[in-house]
């Protein structure tokens, strides 16, 4: 059995008290028909969806595989997945508590194919846990989230952040389209947007503790110059990397993988 994660149909922002539901059937269409594409074309087994609420995009894509499951936080949405899902395929549970191949035992996650309109605070977490590891151990993502967080980490992101690092390690991820606030009821006060997480076929030649290493000492400084940073390390008593002089002026933003490699490596 193979799975595959949408997260979130209830939609990616929730408040303290209500959420945001898509309501939109054309996005719920053209999302459909994604991961219909990726899944088929690739020739997957499984599809996870990750907080399906009230299936409005469950029920167009549960039958796209025979190996498909949810896993939803909310246990009174369980009335609603009853009525097109099986008990076996219903997962009441943290999504970020959860070791999923231990829970899902006979998924195969480089078949797997997680998707989901994810809530805007546990947005970098889920990445972190699924894509942001350094390893490839699920195929790929189709994913709802806010259109900043989108901008920010699609690969051809001018500015790169510390989860792009991390979620590009592995995989490309693509911008594919903006979803406005009227999209959804109630109406968030940002838009939206539709990413990818497409696997690498090659890996870049970067050690992946080291560039967290690297990550960790200068992420917490980014809007200062690498040179300035190094001067900060140096008085707290921290490791410091060594900072290739045509590189000293520039921002942790504004390093390529070549620069990143250079530094880590050197």
């Amino acid at each position: 059995m193979i799975i595959t994660y949408f997260i979130y149909e209830q939609v990616f922002m929730w408040t303290y008290l209500w959420q945001n539901f898509l309501i939109d059937t054309k996005v719920q269409n053209y999302i459909a028909n994604k991961v219909s594409k990726i899944y088929k074309k690739n020739n997957l087994e499984a599809i996870i969806e990750i907080g399906p609420g009230k299936w409005a995009i469950t029920k167009k894509i549960y039958q796209i595989s025979n190996n498909f499951c949810v896993i939803e936080k909310d246990p009174t949405m369980k009335e609603h997945l009853d009525k097109i899902l099986s008990k076996e395929q219903i997962n009441f549970a943290d999504v970020l508590e959860e070791n999923i191949e231990n829970k899902l035992k006979n998924i195969n996650p480089k078949k797997t194919l997680i998707v989901g309109n994810l809530p805007y605070y546990i947005t970098s977490p889920i990445f972190r846990k699924f894509f942001g590891n350094g390893k490839q151990e699920f195929f790929g993502g189709f994913f709802m989230i806010q259109d900043e967080v989108g901008e920010k980490i699609k690969t051809d992101s001018k500015k790169k952040s510390f989860l792009w690092w991390l979620v590009n390690y592995a995989y490309d991820i693509i911008y594919w389209k903006t979803v406005w606030a009227k999209s959804f009821n109630p109406a968030p006060k940002v838009k939206s947007c539709l990413v990818e997480f497409r696997i690498k076929t090659e890996k870049i030649a970067l050690d992946f503790d080291k560039l967290l290493d690297f990550l960790d000492l200068y992420a917490p400084f980014s809007r200062k110059t690498l040179w300035a940073i190094e001067k900060i390390l140096i008085k707290q008593n921290k490791k410091t990397f060594s900072i290739p002089e045509d590189l000293k002026k520039h921002r942790l933003e504004e390093l390529n993988q070549t620069d990143i490699t250079q530094i880590i490596n050197t």
